[in-house]
């Protein structure tokens, strides 16, 4: 089947057939989501959504969304590896100084 990656500095996306797999920061947290296109070409549904805080656990996420959408795991490993080199490019959260706050 195969898929290909699109990046922003925003998004991680693996497209695959009809849908996608997304990873983007949420916080200080990452989310992964799944989603298609409905079988009559409909809206996009949100299939699969996780969060994690832990970037590692997120890239593990998207290689086993791949996976269980494209039943082939070398292409889940490509797009793993693909978005653990997004992840290691993206700057690391901004932390909020509780000085400057109060």
């Amino acid at each position: 089947m195969g898929g290909y990656a699109l990046t922003t500095d925003e998004e991680f996306v693996w497209r695959v057939g009809r849908g996608e797999v997304t990873l983007r920061r949420a916080g200080d947290a990452w989310t992964v989501k799944y989603t298609a296109v409905g079988r009559l070409l409909g809206p996009r549904q949100v299939l699969y959504e996780a969060l994690h805080r832990d970037p590692t656990h997120a890239a593990w996420e998207v290689m086993a969304r791949v996976v269980h959408v494209t039943r082939d795991e070398e292409d889940g490993v490509r797009a793993g590896r693909s978005a653990v080199q997004w992840l290691k490019a993206q700057p690391p959260p901004a932390k909020s100084d509780p000085a400057v706050s109060q």
